[in-house]
Order: C-alpha cells, then structure tokens, then sequence
C-alpha cells in the first residue's frame, strides 16, 4: 500500500536529486542536467501555481518512491509527469501512483483530461500508463521525439 502527500519546500533537495538521475533525465523532454539554483526557482514557482499539483508517493515503510506532477493547460485539460526513486524501479508503484495522483487531481480540479506524453523508447511508463487506465490516442511528434500519447477522462 502506497501514501502520498502534497510537495513542500522542504522537498526541493529530494526532486532535485530524482530530477538529475540519468535515466530520469535521459527519459525527460529536456534530457540536460539541472543545475541546483534554475531547480530552486521552478520548484518554489510550482509549489506557489495553483493549477500545479506536485505529489510524492512513500511505501508502507514510509521511503519516498518517486513523484507525480499534473499540471493544468486549460480550462479542461492537464498534463502529468511521472519518476520513481532508482531504488523502486521495476516494482509495480509507477501505476499504483498514476492511478492515485489522477483520482485525487480529479476529486479537487474540474478538468476533464489528462494528456500523458511517453517518449517511444519508454516501454515501461507506457504500460505504466495503460495499466492506470490510460488510453492510447496516436504516436506523434511531442518536442521534437516521437512519442506515445495517452488520455484519462474524468468519469464523474
């Protein structure tokens, strides 16, 4: 069973680090490292955007696994965003957490999508996303990479 809470300043070393871990970024839109103090600003500036919710996940002993990001585009559509601590890759929490992160971002937001964009070479946050119940819309070109694009509906 897995927890989550909102992100808090005191988080900004934490998601600095998952940030920066190689594959993290080799699988990012922007693959270049992060330096601490361009980190610092995003991270205060997502913290204090109301139309960002920034959730990390801990396992039932209570380790920090990883970490959603939705952000809101418009008035009906968000995008999310998804890492996982290297020490809890390839144990199952990606989906766990898309599945929480998506419900409680619907429960306190009005938006009635959620658009997921996967690098092509990213097979396991695919299916991460298509177990979480994700829907495959297209193969497209999303900043310059061929990319699986997945929805979510709200279903209320």
């Amino acid at each position: 069973m897995i927890s989550f809470r909102k992100a808090s300043i005191d988080d900004s070393q934490l998601y600095f680090e998952w940030t920066n871990d190689p594959e993290v970024r080799n699988q990012s839109f922007n693959s270049q490292y992060i330096d601490f103090e361009t980190h610092q600003k995003w991270f205060q500036s997502k913290l204090e955007d109301e139309n960002c919710l920034l959730l990390i996940f801990q396992n039932e002993a209570g380790l920090n696994i990883g970490q959603v990001r939705i952000q809101i585009q418009d008035e009906n559509q968000a995008i999310i965003g998804v890492s996982l601590d290297i020490n809890f890759r390839g144990k199952g929490y990606s989906s766990e957490m898309i599945k929480h992160a998506v419900d409680y971002f619907f429960s306190i937001f009005n938006q009635n999508l959620i658009h997921a964009y996967i690098k092509i070479e990213n097979t396991s946050s695919k299916f991460a996303f298509e177990k979480a119940g994700f829907e495959f819309v297209s193969t497209i070109l999303y900043s310059n990479f061929q990319s699986f694009h997945y929805i979510k509906s709200n279903s209320k």
